[in-house]
């Protein structure tokens, strides 16, 4: 019976223990913690946004997120939705003016700038949890007036960006990006094959400027060896004129020295016709008379050749001057 009894009661203690684990672990630890509930009031869309985000102050987590309602206006429509969040007072110290471990005063704290905005947690879960932070220059906030207190909710820093990039026509615009794409697609196709084209004509160009380099190279190699046996004929030729000349350079200049002696010899005989057909001298006297008995003579001649074309029997019969 007391073995019974020990089990039981061991069972109980047990059971005890795990229901306080069970309470301890779903208020995640903060069972005995200074806890401040308040509400967040927010606009526009809190696509993201889950039970249990995290609430943090510049990064350092000082709370979570504990319900997301929405609340519409019968008259106007107009919707908000509250996000209530539990706060840990205890994880923020305040080293001037309060008390060690004291909660802070909210509302002051909000009159001084203090503001909640949303913030993407991961980029590609989409994911958001809340940031709180202090904006000195920010607007007097407009609160609801609720017995919760309140953090003013700042706009999107993305918001106005979202809604025009939600305005834009981003259907026809991907269309025509495909479209550009398609375009640039067949250009650089057809630049391929334009490019494959030019290299197959550029490689038979080279074969075949090899090969005409090559034909040249042989000719230039042969037109190089007819040069060196030309200017070897060519420098024979040279050498042997050379010999030629000099061997007959004393000839050369026998005969250059007789020639020189002949001019002499024709520029005295012309000098000395000269002195002879001068006016004046006794032979150019003689010279003028046998000019005109020649001239005489000729002019006789032609007569007796006119008499004779008229009457070719005067050699016979004699002719007769009328």
């Amino acid at each position: 019976m007391k073995r019974h009894a020990l089990l039981v009661g061991s069972f109980v203690l047990v059971a005890a223990a795990l229901i306080v684990a069970a309470v301890l672990w779903l208020s995640g630890g903060n069972l005995f913690q200074n806890q401040l509930r308040a509400v967040i009031y927010f606009q526009g869309s809190v696509s993201g946004l889950y039970i249990g985000a995290p609430v943090t102050f510049r990064g350092v987590s000082v709370g979570q997120v504990d319900s997301i309602d929405i609340e519409v206006d019968s008259r106007t429509l107009a919707a908000r939705i509250p996000v209530r969040v539990r706060l840990q007072p205890d994880l923020v110290r305040f080293n001037a003016g309060a008390a060690a471990n004291a909660l802070p005063d909210l509302p002051e704290l909000v009159r001084r700038g203090l503001r909640a905005r949303l913030v993407a947690q991961s980029f590609v879960t989409g994911q958001k949890f809340i940031d709180l932070d202090f904006v000195p220059d920010a607007p007097a906030p407009q609160l609801a007036g609720g017995k919760e207190f309140e953090i003013p909710a700042l706009a999107d820093r993305f918001g106005a960006l979202i809604d025009q990039v939600t305005e834009l026509p981003l259907r026809e615009t991907v269309q025509e990006l495909r479209g550009t794409l398609q375009a640039l697609q067949r250009t650089l196709d057809s630049t391929q094959s334009a490019l494959g084209t030019s290299a197959r004509e550029l490689s038979e160009t080279a074969v075949q400027a090899r090969r005409t380099l090559v034909v040249a190279s042989q000719a230039l190699g042969e037109v190089q060896g007819h040069a060196e046996t030309t200017l070897a004929s060519i420098t024979r030729l040279a050498e042997a004129s050379q010999k030629v000349v000099l061997g007959v350079q004393p000839e050369l200049q026998r005969t250059l020295a007789s020639a020189r002696e002949a001019a002499e010899t024709a520029n005295l005989a012309m000098s000395r016709v000269a002195e002879l057909t001068a006016p004046g001298a006794t032979l150019r006297g003689d010279l003028d008379s046998a000019v005109r008995d020649l001239s005489q003579a000729a002019r006789g001649l032609r007569e007796w050749s006119e008499i004779l074309e008229d009457k070719p029997n005067a050699v016979i019969f004699g002719s007769e001057r009328r």
